[in-house]
Order: structure tokens, then sequence, then C-alpha cells
């Protein structure tokens, strides 16, 4: 699973760490377009968040989906994509020159993108304090089932509930913001209140309240706003941007596939939601220092020149990570590796072959060759 990984020049604003966002790309998209046209990073920046950008592990299903198909999902037996976004949010979590706060962790996606966020959230609530869920179909439903409603509210949440299991008490503090636009011809639309209505029903956010998309960031603030509370306050929004189709809202940019830029900036919106209202992040704390940020890796980095005497190695990418100079997650062969401390981007797979210099006693670059 190839991953584009952002990682803002800001230190953490809130909490111990900075926040990390996950953010899945729909079908017949690919991480790349949300790289270059999802709008992530001013979003970024201005909260000192990690983005980590994944592309569907082998290609995807079906039309490069998310599996999130089905009702046979396991929390302890993960599958089907599952696994891959445990592990992947494991390694990032793990990696202390990110500085990630865990009570900080969030899913997005747009289409099957966002029923995988829905499928997460229910599935790992210890993991994720959000979700936001873009024109995405209910948990439970089949491939077959996009262009009509064909869950009930009870069946949605009873499915969401056998995913949690052991995990559910963690879904007390979790938050769900869902989106969609009132020109989406692909999800029926009515999957987006459902969604909404499910995991307000699952938190206890009984008391509704509706508010103006007007003053929201972003190019197009025509539509309505709803938020369901509970005692404590907001838990769920849901948004309908109206003249927005089945895109990912941008709300700026220069747009991509599936990507609107006549929307609401909803990597602002969604962001500052999650910001706002966390039910699980230290407030009396203050940020730690987040250690110097490194460049993001790249699909196909530029060699580094190899100075004279320093020490190079070429070696296969699992013996790189054997020896601590790269670090991994996933399943082979479709495993991406990243060299230590520069975070450049090593290609997928154990037996891949990379030249790797050493530039101090933490920090690896890729070369051309040794």
């Amino acid at each position: 699973m190839s991953v584009r990984l952002y990682t803002p020049a800001r230190a953490a604003t809130l909490g111990t760490g900075r926040a990390l966002m996950v953010s899945l790309h729909g079908c017949v998209q690919t991480a790349s377009t949300l790289k270059t046209a999802g709008n992530w990073a001013a979003t970024a920046e201005e909260y000192g968040m990690v983005v980590a950008l994944p592309d569907a592990p082998g290609g995807g299903v079906v039309l490069g989906c998310w599996d999130y198909y089905d009702s046979n999902h396991s929390r302890t037996s993960p599958a089907r994509h599952d696994d891959n976004l445990l592990a992947l949010v494991s390694a990032l979590t793990g990696r202390t020159s990110l500085g990630i706060d865990p009570t900080q962790v969030y899913l997005s996606g747009l289409s099957s993108g966002g029923g995988e966020t829905m499928v997460m959230g229910c599935l790992a609530p210890d993991v994720f304090a959000g979700i936001g869920i873009n024109a995405g179909p209910t948990v439970g439903t089949t491939s077959g089932q996009i262009g009509s409603v064909a869950v009930s509210q009870a069946q949605g949440t009873a499915t969401c509930r056998s995913f949690a299991g052991s995990a559910s008490a963690s879904l007390s503090s979790q938050l769900t913001s869902v989106i969609y636009g009132s020109n989406d011809t692909t999800v029926a639309t009515g999957y987006n209140t459902l969604n909404a209505q499910i995991m307000a029903g699952i938190y206890g956010a009984g008391a509704t309240s509706t508010f103006s998309l007007a003053g929201l960031a972003g190019t197009n603030t025509a539509g309505s706003g709803m938020l369901y509370a509970d005692a404590a306050g907001p838990r769920v929004s849901l948004i309908q941007n109206t003249g927005l189709g089945h895109n990912w809202p941008a709300g700026g940019g220069p747009g991509g596939s599936y990507v609107s830029t006549n929307s609401i900036d909803y990597p602002a919106y969604v962001t500052g939601f999650f910001f706002a209202h966390n039910r699980r992040v230290d407030r009396s704390a203050s940020p730690s220092p987040s250690p110097t940020p490194t460049a993001s890796p790249t699909p196909s980095p530029t060699p580094t020149p190899t100075a004279p005497g320093a020490t190079c190695v070429t070696a296969s990418n699992a013996a790189h990570a054997a020896a601590g100079r790269a670090t991994s997650y996933g399943v082979n062969p479709y495993n991406p590796y990243y060299a230590v401390g520069s975070l450049d981007y090593l290609g997928q797979g154990d037996a891949t072959v990379t030249s790797l210099q050493q530039t101090s006693a933490t920090r690896w670059t890729k070369v051309s060759g040794c």
C-alpha cells in the first residue's frame, strides 16, 4: 500500500502532539489525485496536522475501490484493507519523529473511501477519534446497493455495534462528520442522512439543531447543515452542499478527478470540527515541540549524489529495515518502504533493492548507487 505523507512545518496546536488525518480516495481515483487536488496542505499547516493519503492496496477492488462491502469485517482477524489501515496508523503513531498524539487520529474518505471510513470508525473506535464520511454507503451494504438505500437505521446500527465488539465503549467519545452533494447521482443521497442518524443514535446524540454554511471556507457555501449533540456538545455534523456532485469537496485548488473546487473547503471544515469537539484530547496540556519535519516521500524521488567517504549501503528493503535504515508497514509485496530520517520513498516489497547513504546518526537518504 503506497502512501503520500504530508508533514507540516508547524508544530502541534492541541494536546500533547500532532493530529493525524488519514484520507481515503474514492473509486476510479488515486491518492496522487488527493495529494495534488484534495486541498489538504493548507489545513495541515494551520493545525500542525500530519496527513496520510494511502492508495487502496493491490489496486483496490472492483474499480479501484476500498473494500467496505458486506457485514463480515472483523477486528480480531482484520483483512480486506482493514488490516492495512490499522497497520498504517500503528506505524505512523509509532514513528517518534512525527510526534503524533494517539488521541487525535482521524479518518475521512470519498465514496468507497467514505464507506471504508464508516467501517473503520465502527471497527476500531478506540483508534479513530473522528470519522469524516463523504458520500459513503452505509456499513453492511454491497457493491450493488449504492444507487438506493438498502438498509435501515436499525440494521446499520446493529452492524456497526457488531464491528465494534469489545471496543464499543470507545464509541462514547467518537465524532462523525458527514458531507454530500445535492447533485450526487452515483451514491444515493439518502445514505448520508442515514449514516448521520446511525452514528448519532449510537452516540446518544439526540438533540438536533441546524446551522448555515455561510461563512465556511470554500467557494460554494450553498446548502444546509445539521448538528446532533449530547449533553456535552456536538457529536455528529451533517452537511448537504448544494450543487456538489459525487466529488471530494476541496473548495479550492486545481481540481482533479472526482474533486470539486465548487464546494465548501471540507478539509478545513472537518478538521476544525474534530479539533473543536474532540472528547479524548488533553486540552490542559501544552503541545510538545514537534521534531523538525522532513521532506514528504514521493513515488519517484530524485537520487541524492553519494558524498565521498559517507556510509553507503546497497541492499534489499527488508535488509535495510532489519538494520534500522528503513521503515515499512503492511503485507509484502505491497508494503511501502521509507528511509529512516529523510522518509525517502524506497518502493514496495521486501525484495526491492535500493541504496541508502547515511547523512547523520539518525538519517538515511536514497542515492542512485554506492
